[in-house]
C-alpha cells in the first residue's frame, strides 16, 4: 500500500509537467482554431521545428546565448517562419470551406517531417537541461529542471492571458472569436489578427519543443507525438478559452500519468481518447467554450 501511495505521488507529479506542456501546445492550437476556423494539423511540427531551431542555436549558431536565450530564439524563428506560411498558403482560405486549410496543414505537417527527416536524419539529438541538481522524491532523485519546466510554462501562459486580455490586439482577437464578419466591420484589422495569431499560436509551439528537449531527444517525429493529445485538450477545454486549455491540459496530464499505474505502453492515451468522445457527444463546447467545432 505504501508503494502504491508513492507511486501516485510520483505520477501525479509528473502528470503535472506534463499537462503544463500540453497546455503550452494547445494554447496555441486553440487560439488559431478559435480565431481563423483552422485546425492546424501541422502544430505539432512547429513544436519540433522549434526544438531543432533550439538545437541549433546551442551547437552551431550562437551557443554563447544559453539554453534560455535559445528558447526565446526559437521561439523568434519559428514565429517568423509561421507569418511566411500564413502568408502563403493559408490567407487565400480564409472565409471559405475550413476542409481546405485542414487539407493544407495536413500536407504541410507531412512535408516539415520529412524535411527535418531529410536534414537531421533519423537519430535524435540531445541538449543538455540548464539545470542538473536533483532533489529527494520519495526515494528517488528528481531532476529540479523538470520542475522548472512547470514554473516557466505557467509563466508563459500567464503572459498570453495578459496579452489577451489587457492589450489592443487581444481585444481584437477577442472579438475575432467572437464574430469575424461583425470585428471587421468595427475596423479590426482581421488579415493582420490572423498573421499575430498564426505566428503567436506556432512561436509558443516552438518554445515548448526546446523546453522539453533536454527530456526527450529532438527527432523528427515528435510532432506527431504531441499533435493528438493537444487536439484533445483543446476540444475538451473548448475554443478559444485559455482557462479551458489550461483545465483540460491538467486533467489529460493527470489522467494519462494515473493511469500509467494500471496500464502498459500507449495504453493510458486511450482514456484520453474516451473522453474526447465523451466531450464531443455530451458537451461538443468543451469546458469553458461558448461553440464547438464546426
Amino acid at each position: 500500500m505504501e508503494g502504491l501511495i508513492e507511486r501516485i505521488s510520483i505520477e501525479l507529479v509528473m502528470g503535472l509537467q506534463y499537462g503544463m506542456i500540453l497546455a503550452l501546445v494547445a494554447s496555441g492550437f486553440t487560439l488559431i482554431l478559435g480565431v481563423m476556423n483552422i485546425v492546424n494539423f501541422a502544430h505539432g511540427e512547429f513544436h519540433m521545428a522549434g526544438a531543432f531551431a533550439g538545437w541549433l542555436v546551442l551547437t552551431a549558431i550562437a551557443p554563447a546565448v544559453g539554453f534560455w536565450g535559445a528558447v526565446v530564439l526559437a521561439g523568434l524563428i519559428v514565429a517568423g517562419f509561421a507569418l511566411v506560411i500564413e502568408r502563403g498558403l493559408f490567407s487565400s482560405t480564409h472565409g471559405g470551406s475550413p476542409f481546405i486549410p485542414l487539407l493544407i496543414s495536413f500536407g504541410l505537417a507531412l512535408v516539415l517531417q520529412q524535411a527535418a527527416l531529410a536534414i537531421f536524419g533519423t537519430i535524435g539529438k540531445h541538449v543538455d537541461p540548464p539545470i542538473t541538481a536533483t532533489i529527494p522524491f520519495f526515494g528517488l532523485q528528481f531532476p529540479v529542471y523538470r520542475i522548472v519546466i512547470m514554473v516557466v510554462a505557467a509563466l508563459i501562459i500567464a503572459a498570453l492571458w495578459i496579452f489577451i486580455t489587457r492589450t489592443k490586439w487581444g481585444t481584437w482577437i477577442r472579438a475575432t472569436i467572437q464574430d469575424r464578419e461583425m470585428a471587421e466591420c468595427m475596423g479590426v484589422p482581421v488579415p493582420r489578427v490572423y498573421q499575430m495569431v498564426f505566428a503567436l499560436g506556432c512561436g509558443i509551439a516552438a518554445m515548448s519543443g526546446v523546453l522539453v528537449a533536454p527530456i526527450f531527444s529532438v527527432s523528427y517525429s515528435m510532432g506527431l507525438d504531441i499533435i493528438v493529445p493537444a487536439f484533445i485538450v483543446v476540444v475538451v477545454g473548448g475554443l478559444g478559452s485559455l482557462a479551458g486549455t489550461l483545465i483540460a491540459a491538467l486533467l489529460i496530464g493527470e489522467l494519462e500519468a494515473l493511469g500509467s499505474i494500471f496500464l502498459e505502453g500507449s495504453e493510458p492515451q486511450i482514456l484520453s481518447l474516451v473522453v474526447l468522445m465523451c466531450f464531443l457527444v455530451f458537451r461538443p463546447q468543451g469546458l469553458l467554450g461558448e461553440r464547438g467545432l464546426q
